[in-house]
Formats: C-alpha cells, structure tokens, sequence
C-alpha cells in the first residue's frame, strides 16, 4: 500500500499544481485581456480626437476659403461696377460741348513751362491750337486733354481724359481692395 499512497500523493500533488498554474494562467489571461481593453480604448479616444481635430481643421480651411470666394466676388463685382463707370464717364467726357471742353483744355494748359510741343485729340486740335503757343506735336488716340512734351521727348505729362480717369479708376480698385482684405 505504500506505493499507492506516494501515487495518490504524487498524483493529488499534481493535480493541485495543475490547478494553481491553470489559475495563474487564468489570471495573466484575464490581465492581459484588461490591458488590451484599456490600451484599444485609449486607442480609440486618441484616433476620435485626432478626427475631430482634423474635422475642425477642414472646416476652418472650407470657411476661410468660401470668405474669401466672397470677398473675391465682391471685389469683381465692384471692379466690373468702377469699369462700367469708367466707359460711361469716357463716353460723357467725349460728348462735352465745345465751351466746356475748351474750358477744360485752356485749364490744362495753364503750366506748360519745360513743355515745348503738345497733342491732343484731332476734336481738339483747333481748340489747342487756339489756347497755347507751345508747337503742335500731332493728334494721338484719346478722349479728350493734352499731352505736353519736352523738347528733347524726355518728359511727358499725360493729361489726357483717359489717363486721369484711370489713375481715378486705379486708385478706387486700390481702395476697395484695402477695405475688403483688411
């Protein structure tokens, strides 16, 4: 019998450290499992906020953008306005009754000093031929004004029409550029 009991002994022994590594296993197991849990959870909060981030991102960029689409089309708007004003005012300033443009042009001419040759429009001609002593240089593309010339072709003043009325016109578009991107 005795051998019996060292088998049972042995056999009792075994089971209950069969037992004790099973439980530990269990145990680990149950850790890891918990960990890998806790880890993908903290995965996930981390991915939901990156996404949110990146949602809030997009938006601010899409935002931005379409303010500045608006923006960009008011400013077109405005331009295609100062322009439409442009051609009209060329239109009224070349349908100027002769007293009023001869008006104009003797004030145009009133310092022409270094100036020795002007030009104007062929309408003006006889008018500027009227109003300064300085040479007649020929008739050039324009609505109306004068174009005073040095005597070596060195110096020009534009005042022409045309070319006030764009520097009136450039100065507005500068100036509503600056109002709409301040």
């Amino acid at each position: 019998m005795g051998l019996e009991v060292v088998v049972k002994d042995v056999l009792s022994k075994g089971e209950s450290e069969a037992e004790e590594t099973k439980r530990e296993g269990q145990q680990e197991a149950d850790a890891i499992i918990a960990r890998a849990e806790h880890d993908a959870q903290a995965l996930l909060e981390e991915m939901r906020e990156q996404t949110i981030d990146q949602i809030e991102r997009r938006k601010r960029r899409e935002e931005a953008s379409a303010h500045l689409e608006v923006k960009r089309r008011i400013l077109n708007a405005k331009k295609g306005i100062l322009d439409e004003l442009y051609v009209q005012a060329i239109k009224a300033l070349g349908r100027l009754p002769e007293a009023e443009r001869e008006e104009i042009i003797k004030n145009l001419l009133t310092s022409p000093e270094g100036f020795t040759r002007v030009y104007s429009n062929a309408q003006d001609e006889p008018l500027v031929r009227k109003n300064t002593a300085l040479q007649y240089g020929g008739t050039i593309s324009c609505t109306g004004g004068v174009l005073l010339e040095n005597e070596d072709g060195t110096i020009v003043r534009d005042l022409t029409f045309d070319a006030m009325l764009d520097g009136v016109r450039e100065g507005s578009i500068r100036r509503v550029a600056e109002i709409l991107f301040e």
